[in-house]
């Protein structure tokens, strides 16, 4: 009796312990990105495209295979529909998988939605916990359903990865630093204008042309999809610039990297300087602290301050152009060149009167109270805002380079 009875209360405690609505990683549909597209003029809604993760595709290397694993590891379907989650929940009568949001990296937004307005899209993200806050937006010279059906992680087997390689590279300025929380914060401020990255699918008229990359040196200030390659893969590169919610501008891939040494967010990335007449010479630029930054809001006219802090490994050059009696005025030229840069970025971003940097950040601290701030119309006259921008440009870990040339 007493054995029947511990049977019992063992059979009990392990039913309890059971996981009765445990299901199994291929029952679901990872979603690793979201475009969002305008309907025809004929419907009603959204074109939605969900990518999702094929489970069954992707191992636990981050780039065990390449090839056919990365290439297969993600499914798109597109469907019309009013939201975001209408669209996850047609998606689950289609597809025979339950669409987790979780995964999520990347919202990509048509340019026509992004011109029309993407305040409807703004609280459904972030209101929702199952989207995390480290996911970016972003906005598709096309459609945004051709641009992911055109992703193809041929060296990262895990989608997720891939696009965090993207979009978190330390070693490149093109792209603004600027995460979803960021443009969630600050799109209906009064003391910041929001940006997001520009992808696009590769233009097959730019396919087969030659181009050098640098700061610089023979390099255009292109947005993606206008890059030369010989390739018809996806481009990230410049940045689109909003007003409110809605895209009022683009700025190119040069000035983006502008735009992040103002903001602090550059890294290091190679950069081409002319120096002469000769070869140009190449540096690892670095940015060694945050940029200081002032305003001054006692006039009519605001007056900022910026002084910004680089340096730099000297990677290619020729001999003389190195030397140590030029280093000082190599210094002086590139600082020169960064700071004639930005006064034209900066022109740009006033003409439209669009904060990307955060200065109204600083001007609210002049104030007494946020009703004094909004009185004093920020984004109106940052429109003729003084700007005085210094750049302290040092070259570092010279070496040999001093004594005598390469």
């Amino acid at each position: 009796m007493k054995f029947l009875k511990l049977a019992v209360i063992i059979i009990i405690l392990v039913s309890f312990a059971s996981c009765k609505d445990a299901q199994e990683p291929e029952t679901h549909g990872y979603v690793v990105a979201i475009g969002i597209d305008a309907p025809k003029p004929d419907e009603q809604g959204y074109n939605i495209t969900i990518q999702f993760a094929n489970p069954d595709k992707i191992s636990g290397g981050s780039s065990e295979t390449g090839g056919k694993g990365g290439e297969e590891s993600i499914e798109n379907i597109t469907v019309l529909a009013p939201g975001i989650y209408p669209a996850i929940n047609i998606a689950n009568h289609i597809i025979s998988k339950k669409f987790v949001l979780s995964h999520t990296k990347l919202i990509v937004f048509s340019d026509e939605i992004a011109k029309s307005g993407v305040n409807r899209f703004m609280e459904t993200v972030n209101r929702n916990g199952d989207f995390r806050p480290n996911i970016y937006f972003a906005v598709s010279k096309g459609t945004a359903k051709e641009f992911l059906e055109a992703v193809n992680p041929k060296t990262e087997v895990n989608p997720v990865r891939y696009y965090t390689m993207i979009f978190e590279n330390d070693y490149s300025g093109f792209i603004p630093q600027d995460m979803s929380q960021d443009f969630y914060l600050f799109f209906g401020s009064e003391e910041k204008s929001t940006v997001m990255p520009i992808c696009s699918v590769a233009k097959a008229e730019t396919a087969g042309n030659y181009a050098e990359f640098g700061y610089q040196y023979k390099v255009e200030d292109y947005v993606a999809g206008e890059i030369p390659t010989t390739s018809r893969e996806i481009q990230i590169a410049g940045m689109a610039v909003f007003s409110g919610d809605r895209k009022v501008a683009e700025i190119a891939d040069i000035e983006t990297e502008i735009f992040n040494i103002m903001t602090g967010e550059y890294q290091s990335s190679y950069v081409s300087y002319y120096f002469g007449d000769e070869m140009p010479v190449t540096v690892m630029q670095l940015q060694k602290k945050r940029p200081k930054i002032s305003v001054d809001t006692k006039g009519e006219t605001p007056k900022i301050k910026i002084t910004v802090y680089l340096e730099a490994d000297i990677s290619a050059g020729t001999g003389k152009d190195v030397i140590e009696s030029e280093l000082n005025a190599f210094s002086r030229a590139a600082a020169a060149e960064i700071e004639k840069q930005a006064q034209q970025f900066f022109g740009e971003t006033k003409a439209v009167g669009t904060d990307v940097v955060g200065f109204g950040s600083y001007a609210k601290r002049n104030f007494k109270s946020i009703k004094e701030f909004q009185e004093y119309g920020w984004k109106e006259r940052y429109k003729n805002a003084e700007m005085e921008i210094k750049v302290q440009f040092s070259v570092r870990r010279t070496g040999l380079i001093v004594r005598g040339g390469i």
